[in-house]
């Protein structure tokens, strides 16, 4: 019986064992993720325990799922196509029924082809959520093309003649390179150093900052990154150069750079000096830079760059400006000639990390400029008023600024929570010297005969120095169980703050026409200005597969304290101000997706619109603040839908935005007799509501011959409606813009040809004498070609045809023609000779509009258009190693090996 029992015993004691073991399990989740922390799909993980092994694969959200694991310590191994492999040991509680790991990021590893010769059809564009992807092999990459050559096809991508970028009409602001920062992320600079033909993808990336990237709250709006994803193997290199030229038009120009890029090591440094002598123009630039960015360790890096720069400008400009005014309106016509001096030096160092709980971000700013300027200027009035001003005036100044911020972010508890923290600082210095002397000549209105001239001499001393702190926190809070994979969604909390103050001595001293001098105290100023703003802010912010959106409420009181010193006057403005806002990104199938953006914002008025203090340092204009003014608050609404058709070829991008703003601060004019009994402008400042801006824009392109060839038509049309005030009176005006292009783009690799025929329409409707309108219309008719004979020489030619109607000014229709060749030299086509014949025909002008309020300007800049250009050239050129080299060069030719 004995026997039987102790056996029984050991049967339950057996049991147990093994029913505990059965029941010492844990659930284990976690992600894949590449560099810029995008799901990799079909990965491959491998478990292995001292009593198992394991096996399971990412789904499309990097996602992936081990329900059973036996082990409190297990060995995670993970392998994809394409990445280099990942392994490592992980310790885990048996006792929680689930564990998330951290997400597992995976760095490119170049892929090695054999002797394989592969044809297949490239899709050139993937819309995603928050990103466009643009293949580079469905372009068309010819002999020495730049990534700038190869952005010029993209659609929906725009490149200026001065390499700036922009994006869905939004300008890119930020470049990397396989997703880490790039030297400067210059975006101008690089699209014309970095060669096309290593690129193997371009991503236009909605960006919200490196933090909400590693926080995942995503608020505010988001700025438009290009990443470069370059081919296997081609992330180094070096490169730059020494160029020289000179042109006819007596401008000449030395510059020089060199980059050394090894993956996340980056030295640069550059250097120019031009000159441009002529019966229009007299400029002299030089300039020096340098820059470095380095790893100090795995998870921490450095920055630093400095710039020096050194510039003479002398220029002629004609504006005329047309003001309209119950009264009748004003036509002045200026001329104006000035001479600029500047010299400015600039120091950056910056530090960030990122681990797997904490995020961190250091940097330091520093600029010393200092400036000079010289101005001869003419002013005709006719209309209502019937003056002539002539001014001769020079300015010396010199402005100080350092400035700084920290941010740190860490997150909490298994990743549900994070916490963030941030402190910035700011001093800012200026002074100034100005002298002006003003010749104002009175006509009589009715007999145009010249009635008196009235001298005035004044210097004018200014002192300004402000300094700012503010800081923030901000904590978030997940609303899902951690072992839930469909997705996150938090709950943010956030503070922040900023304190400001000012200080403002102004001396006049004007001159008599005896040559004596005196202190005007009506003409000076000594004030000392305080702003303290906060804002409280509450937001959700959800991610999942397909959609992605957040919201928030914020509240902002604000306060500013002005004081007087010399009269002892006070000034208190408070303000509390509420605004909210939101984004939204949906993919709704696989190519096709929708965005929305609202954000609500406030501004306090600006300290010199609130004093109360009349500030005549321009006699023909007395300007007085109003101290009641009240904060505006404005809104600000987009919506954008990008769709692109594999197999039809037919991409969209359409989007509509619109804004509006509660107590916009505007100007209120009101003409006031002098003791000639002519006019002058006294301005004074109200709040009104009623300004609003809405438009939209839409981009149809269709791509044919293997994306060869482009059809594309591009348009955009805005309304806008203003609210101001002429003496007194409540107005409004109106405007329309409209404009259309059809583009045709054939690229092919020995020639390219493009053509467009646009036209624009802009009607400006005013509330004051009897609905003025004012129209201006412009068609234009532009070509361009460019030709390959041989690998070493290029032919280039382009002209345009504009037909414009409704200037004023003599605004022509030119017809511009330009010619340019271009030949290499050397191995590796390092040495490059370029002419270039600009204008032919000698019709150029720059020439612009704008309208504010109820006065329209028109400005033209004069200068010699018509020149021709040679340049030489001599650049080094070198990514990748050896093996690399090859195997792109072969690829780029068909023949892979």
């Amino acid at each position: 019986m004995k026997k039987s029992n102790n056996f029984c015993f050991l049967l339950f004691f057996v049991l147990l064992i093994l029913s505990f073991n059965a029941r010492a399990q844990s659930k284990v989740n976690g992600t894949v993720i590449d560099s810029l922390k995008k799901p990799i799909e079909g990965v491959s993980i491998l478990v292995t325990t001292d009593k198992d092994t394991l096996r399971a694969t990412s789904d499309s959200k990097g996602s992936f799922t081990f329900p059973k694991v036996n082990s409190n310590k297990f060995y995670l191994v993970v392998k994809a196509l394409g990445y280099k492999p990942f392994a490592s040991v992980y310790e885990i509680e048996l006792a929680k029924k689930g564990t998330v790991l951290e997400p597992i990021v995976l760095k490119t590893d170049p892929i090695n082809l054999e002797d394989v010769e592969v044809k297949v059809k490239v899709d050139p564009i993937k819309i995603k959520k928050d990103t466009i992807e643009y293949n580079a092999a469905a372009y068309t990459v010819r002999e020495n093309d730049k990534v700038e050559d190869l952005l010029k096809q993209l659609q929906g991508v725009e490149v200026d003649e001065k390499g700036a970028v922009t994006a869905m009409g939004k300008k890119m602001t930020k470049l990397r390179v396989n997703g880490e920062d790039f030297f400067t992320s210059n975006v101008e600079d690089y699209i014309r150093q970095l060669p096309a033909d290593i690129i193997a993808k371009l991503q236009v990336i909605d960006d919200y900052g490196d933090e909400a990237n590693f926080t995942g709250i995503k608020i505010g709006t988001p700025q438009k990154m290009l990443n470069l994803v370059t081919k296997p193997g081609m992330d180094k290199g070096v490169f730059g150069g020494v160029n020289v030229s000179s042109a006819t038009n007596n401008a000449h120009n030395l510059g020089t750079n060199g980059s050394i890029w090894k993956k996340t090591k980056q030295i640069g440094f550059g250097g120019r000096y031009g000159m441009t002598d002529n019966e229009f123009s007299k400029l002299y630039n030089a300039g020096l830079n340098g820059n470095i960015r380095d790893k100090i360790s795995k998870e921490f890096s450095v920055n630093a760059n400095y710039n020096f720069n050194n510039s003479r400008n002398n220029s002629i400009q004609s504006t005329y400006l047309e003001t309209f005014n119950p009264q009748g309106t004003i036509y002045d016509l200026r001329e104006s000639a000035n001479n600029s001096n500047s010299v400015n030096n600039s120091i950056n160092l910056g530090l960030n990390g990122a681990t797997k709980k904490n995020y961190f971000n250091a940097a330091l700013s520093g600029t010393l400029g200092s400036s000079r300027n010289d101005a001869f200027s003419t002013s005709d009035k006719t209309g209502i008023i019937k003056q002539d001003l002539i001014s001769n005036s020079g300015s010396r100044n010199s402005n100080p600024n350092i400035g700084g911020n920290i941010n740190w972010s860490r997150r909490l508890s298994n990743n549900r929570r994070s916490l963030s923290m941030g402190f910035n600082f700011s001093s800012n210095g200026g002074k100034s010297n100005s002298t002006i002397n003003d010749i104002i000549r009175y006509y009589n209105e009715t007999t145009n005969v010249l009635v008196k001239d009235s001298l005035l001499n004044r210097l004018v001393e200014n002192d300004t120095r402000s300094s700012n702190v503010g800081g923030n926190i901000q904590f978030s809070n997940s609303l899902k169980r951690a072992n839930d994979s469909t997705g996150y969604s938090f709950i943010n909390l956030s503070y922040r703050f900023s304190v400001s103050r000012s200080q403002n001595t102004q001396n006049t001293t004007v001159t008599d026409k005896f040559g004596a001098s005196f202190l005007v105290d009506s003409l000076g100023q000594d004030y000392v200005s305080n702003f303290i703003n906060q804002n409280i802010s509450i937001g959700f912010n959800t991610n999942a597969k397909k959609i992605s959106y957040n919201f928030g409420l914020n509240f902002s009181p604000s306060i500013i304290i002005g004081k007087y010193q010399n009269t002892g006057q006070q000034l208190r403005n408070y303000q509390l101000n509420f605004s909210p806002s939101g984004n939204l990104s949906y993919q709704i199938k696989e190519n096709r997706s929708l965005s929305f953006g609202y954000n609500g914002y406030t501004s306090s008025p600006d300290f010199n619109k609130l004093q109360p203090i009349r500030n005549n340092n321009d006699v023909q204009n007395l300007i007085i603040g109003n101290p009641d003014l009240k904060a505006t608050t404005s809104h600000s609404a987009d919506l954008s839908y990008n769709q692109f058709g594999t197999k039809s070829g037919w991409s969209i991008m359409a989007g509509l935005s619109g804004s509006f703003a509660f107590n916009s601060v505007v100007s209120n004019t009101i003409f006031l007799r002098d003791t000639l009994n002519s006019l002058k402008q006294q301005t004074t400042y109200e709040n009104v509501n009623g300004i609003y801006n809405m438009g939209g824009n839409y981009s149809l392109n269709k791509r044919l011959l293997t994306n060869k060839l482009s059809l594309s038509l591009n348009g955009n049309v805005g309304y806008s409606h203003n609210v101001f005030y002429t003496d007194n009176v409540l107005n409004r005006s109106s405007g329309i813009n409209l404009s259309n292009a059809f583009r045709f783009n054939l690229n092919e690799k020995k020639f390219s040809v493009n053509s467009s025929v646009s036209y624009s329409f802009s009607s400006n409707t005013y509330s004051v004498l009897n609905q003025n309108i004012k129209n201006v219309q412009v068609l234009a008719l532009n070509g361009g070609a460019s030709y390959i004979p041989g690998k070493r020489f290029r032919l280039n030619a382009s002209a345009s045809k504009s037909l414009n109607f409704g200037y004023n000014l003599n605004a022509g229709n030119p017809l511009l023609v330009n010619m340019g060749m271009n030949a290499n030299f050397l191995k590796d086509n390092r040495l490059s000779f370029a002419v270039q014949a600009n204008d032919l025909f000698n019709q150029g002008a720059l020439f612009k509009t704008s309208i504010t309020n109820n006065s329209i300007s028109e400005n033209r800049t004069r200068f010699i258009s018509r020149f021709v250009q040679a340049t030489l050239t001599y650049n080094i050129s070198t990514f990748g190693d050896k093996r690399a080299r090859t195997r792109v060069n072969n690829f780029n030719t068909g023949e892979l090996n």
